[in-house]
């Protein structure tokens, strides 16, 4: 089984959002895909570790990765709700199951838009991201 490193992001209803996100990071292997209702947009960087990050060099590499990955989103049209980068973020949650989660702060890296941070509870952990948009900063991957 592949254990994949990518940001994926949850764009909503609209198919269109998710390939204006795609398009956003040209150069970068995307994908757009449906999931549960909603479209999802996957960046997943060629040379990773398909099989988790079981040594401290793949580890570093998908950091590297995730943090050019996050620095992209930043200036990414806002047209999706919610992002993560990690190993398996694919559909990692749907957008009710997100929204009903008690505590988010679990999810390092994790971008949601402003209205998702306010229906979640408004964490004080969250800091700014974007316009629109909060996140709890991204850690890194570890062995």
């Amino acid at each position: 089984m592949a254990w994949t490193f990518a940001l994926n992001a949850e764009c909503g209803e609209r198919a269109t959002h998710a390939h204006d996100l795609a398009r956003h990071f040209d150069g970068w292997p995307a994908s757009v895909f449906p999931g549960d209702g909603a479209w999802w947009c996957g960046i997943a960087p060629e040379g990773l570790s398909r099989t988790g990050a079981h040594t401290r060099e793949e580890a570093a590499a998908m950091t590297a990765a995730g943090r050019r990955l996050y620095w992209l989103l930043r200036t990414a049209p806002p047209v999706y709700r919610y992002a993560l980068a990690g190993i398996e973020t694919d559909l990692f949650r749907h957008h009710d199951e997100l929204l009903a989660e008690k505590d988010l702060t679990i999810f390092p890296g994790l971008v949601v838009s402003d209205r998702i941070w306010t229906a979640t509870g408004s964490h004080a952990e969250f800091s700014e991201f974007a316009p629109g948009y909060r996140w709890l900063p991204y850690r890194g991957e570890t062995p």
